[in-house]
């Protein structure tokens, strides 16, 4: 009895004949477009790493502070100090919040205030796109909270 139909030979071969072409053209941008994605999340989970190593620097500066001005000048330094090369335009940004029982106080209630925040801004670039022509940049945002030292003279 002779098979319907063979699974090798001539004709076999001259079937698949620009299959690994075809592929490699549908296999290989794939891979490439996989590849600048991890890397991209990598790149994504440095800089929110950075931020929020500046956040937490940032407010530790701000709570040693005796005067407002000088909370958000220190808060302000010690983010450029930590995204000096990181951030494209524009300075970081570091503003400083005042809280006395967990309520909103203006600065010029420092010396009452229990309380500082620190939220950092910082708009960088995602490298890895550049590399392809497309220059992708996303501002990356973090707080972090400290207390004030209730026994520093702040008045």
């Amino acid at each position: 009895m002779r098979p319907l139909f063979r699974l090798t030979g001539p004709r076999l071969a001259q079937r698949d004949r620009g299959s690994m072409a075809v592929e490699f053209v549908i296999a290989g941008p794939a891979l490439v477009v996989l590849l600048l994605l991890v890397s991209a999340g990598g790149q994504w989970l440095d800089l929110t790493g950075d931020v929020s190593a500046a956040a937490r620097d940032s407010v530790r500066a701000a709570s040693f502070a005796r005067q407002y001005n000088e909370a958000s000048t220190a808060a302000q330094a010690a983010a450029q100090a930590d995204l000096n090369g990181i951030c494209i335009g524009n300075l970081p940004r570091a503003p400083v919040s005042l809280y006395q029982g967990g309520v909103g106080v203006g600065d010029g209630d420092f010396a009452n205030a229990q309380d500082v925040e620190v939220t950092v801004s910082c708009r960088a670039s995602l490298k890895i796109f550049g590399v392809i022509g497309f220059p992708v940049s996303k501002t990356f945002t973090d707080t972090a909270a400290a207390p004030l030292d209730p026994f520093v003279d702040r008045g």
